[in-house]
């Protein structure tokens, strides 16, 4: 019989807990507001962004830009616009711009171009892009896997991304493929059952005058959120001394434009934060 010696010790709840949430890997979003509030993507577990489209495809273009211009493999889909459409919203989110940015002007165009050349990144959009990502993924899964306009299709990617049981698990999903899952909605109401099961949810909400988002983040019971001001829809860059924007060595291939360069596009560039973070428990209405 084994002394009481020879037994492993029992780790306390105190460890147990500091293990499966301290130093947890995350990635920046590539818009500041969002990493201010949400300390960055987590790596291998899913991440719900809600908003109006045309705000909430900027972000999700930022993310695949600024994801894929640090070295991290990243596929960006929507049946929702074309992929042509895609392209130039990842395009503009790589200066952190809206996509109509680039359709005003070309002084940026030689230069992105390079920089679309040589990313590891694949981008699909249109009525058969979930077939394509379904193919994709039987060849090379991503480090990040970028869906948008996931509840109006929802069927349809819940067979590309797991075709035998042909469902969506938020826990299982991003450990199977070993990516990092961000699916983008307008409303969560639609499939708020398994919501709470999403390690991060963010939510962009502009106000009524159209100048100010509010930008929150859920984690658990935990809500922190900004509310900024945007002007001509510029994202400002992140700041390159955040240890979860840029992985030890990497310099992301998107730094080099400054303010300066991108102000033909935008007339106030940056965001002013006008509220302090705060944690709050989150209310119900904000979870619908």
């Amino acid at each position: 019989m084994a002394s009481k010696e020879e037994f492993e010790p029992v780790p306390s709840i105190a460890e147990l807990r500091e293990k499966l949430t301290a130093d947890q890997p995350r990635i920046g979003t590539g818009w500041p507001v969002i990493d201010a509030v949400t300390d960055g993507i987590p790596v291998g577990r899913t991440t719900a962004v809600r908003g109006p489209q045309h705000l909430r495809l900027q972000v999700l273009a930022r993310m695949a830009a600024w994801a894929a211009g640090d070295g991290h493999a990243t596929m960006i889909a929507s049946r929702a616009v074309t992929t042509e459409e895609l392209w130039l919203a990842v395009g503009a989110g790589g200066l952190g711009l809206p996509p109509r940015a680039l359709l005003e002007g070309h002084e940026h165009d030689a230069w992105i171009d390079d920089r679309l050349r040589v990313l590891d990144l694949r981008v699909f959009g249109g009525h058969d892009a979930h077939e394509e990502v379904a193919t994709e993924l039987l060849r090379k899964a991503p480090r990040v896997l970028i869906i948008d306009d996931y509840p109006n299709s929802e069927h349809q990617w819940d067979e590309a991304l797991d075709p035998v049981e042909r469902r969506l698990d938020l826990n299982v999903i991003p450990r199977r493929l070993g990516c990092t899952l961000v699916l983008g909605a307008f409303s969560m109401e639609t499939f708020s059952d398994w919501l709470d099961r999403a390690a991060l949810t963010v939510r962009i909400v502009p106000e009524s005058d159209g100048t100010r988002t509010r930008v929150s983040g859920y984690e658990g019971v935990s809500k922190r959120n900004r509310t900024v001001l945007l002007r001509d829809g510029y994202l400002e860059q992140p700041r390159l001394d955040l240890p979860l924007i840029r992985r030890a060595g990497v310099t992301n291939i998107w730094e080099g434009r400054t303010p300066r360069n991108i102000s033909s596009f935008a007339l106030t560039l940056g965001a002013d934060v006008l509220d302090v973070e705060r944690d709050i428990p989150p209310d119900d209405d904000d979870l619908l």
